[in-house]
């Protein structure tokens, strides 16, 4: 259910431009992460986009989507038809299987109002509220819950019930279980306080392994990961990005006393900045080093050696569990002349 929350308030968010049929009804063929598809038979879903029904809103196009068998998937509204679609009005999802799956409120493309979901039973599985965050900052309310803060919003648990009707969790405090996208497995679970995570949370780390987390009033306070290549990593954040071992003031530093201004560039006056992109492993070494924007042969070459000479970083890490990231760094050549 995790991935079944994060999957409808994006592709309800980050809808792909579509493609006309004609000039008043769109049709676009979609795969699951709300991409468009190469092929119809490729399509995990399709959308038709109708125009406005000037009975009801002359300003809001009509958007149904579809799963294969032609049983619907989404009925909402859209001030556009193409590109990011921006939501206006009552969004509801539905299970394969016909029953509700979930309903939501837009206003000028933000969710507004209570996050309602169900069980493919039918029954209520939870409520939650959104805090919109724009003008502050976001948290990560729920473990890779959001997987992009740059949507500003932290979800609240106002209610939230087993597939039997028992009450887990009402108004910030109790015990949250969040589910995989077939309801067959719990991803995330653990208690709140005041809407607030408290005490021990537990999760899946995709099918490679699980984690364990001490919270206090929402600060982490430990974790550590179980990976199934028998490996366990502790971590205080659960996610790192890549730095210098010495911090970012010092790599700059490392870059200036290296550096040499090409001769020939000299001669002919050229300054300029390389833009160049590099790799870390997970081992901390940089690797796939290239230039992203160059100016000339010579100093794009000697951006290129400087930065292949680097000492080790820190890894950025999931969990805890270092992984390999990308970047750029840019490089200044200017000479006094």
């Amino acid at each position: 259910m995790q991935k079944s929350i994060l999957c409808i308030i994006l592709s309800l968010l980050l809808l792909q431009t579509a493609k006309a049929e004609n000039p008043d009804t769109i049709t676009v063929y979609l795969t699951k992460a709300g991409k468009k598809a190469i092929t119809k038979d490729s399509s995990d879903y399709y959308r038709i986009i109708l125009p406005p029904d000037s009975n009801i809103d002359k300003d809001l196009y009509r958007v149904y989507e579809y799963y294969p068998d032609g049983s619907r998937k989404t009925i909402a509204t859209s001030f556009t038809k193409s590109g990011n679609l921006v939501f206006d009005g009552t969004s509801i999802t539905f299970f394969n299987n016909g029953k509700r799956c979930s309903t939501v409120q837009f206003k000028n493309g933000r969710p507004k109002g209570p996050l309602t979901f169900y069980y493919p039973n039918g029954a209520l599985y939870s409520i939650f509220k959104f805090d919109d965050l724009s003008n502050g900052y976001y948290d990560g309310y729920y473990n890779n819950f959001l997987s992009n803060s740059n949507y500003n919003y932290r979800l609240n648990v106002v209610e939230l019930r087993d597939s039997t009707g028992k009450v887990l969790a009402i108004k910030g405090t109790g015990h949250v279980l969040i589910f995989d996208d077939d309801f067959k497995k719990v991803t995330i679970e653990g208690d709140i306080h005041n809407y607030k995570k408290e005490g021990e949370w537990k999760g899946l780390i995709a099918d490679s392994g699980t984690y364990t987390c001490i919270y206090h009033r929402d600060e982490l306070k430990s974790g550590i990961s179980y990976m199934k290549s028998g490996n366990h990593y502790t971590f205080k954040e659960m996610a790192t990005n890549a730095v210098f071992s010495d911090g970012l003031a010092a790599f700059q530093t490392f870059i200036k006393r290296n550096l040499q201004y090409p001769e020939s560039a000299k001669k002919h006056k050229a300054t300029g900045t390389v833009v160049v992109g590099f790799c870390v492993e997970t081992n901390g070494t940089v690797s796939d080093v290239k230039i992203l924007k160059g100016v000339i042969k010579s100093l794009d070459e000697e951006a290129l050696r400087v930065i292949s000479l680097s000492p080790l970083w820190i890894p950025a890490s999931n969990y805890g569990v270092p992984l390999r990231s990308c970047g750029s760094v840019r490089v200044d050549f200017y000479y006094n002349m």
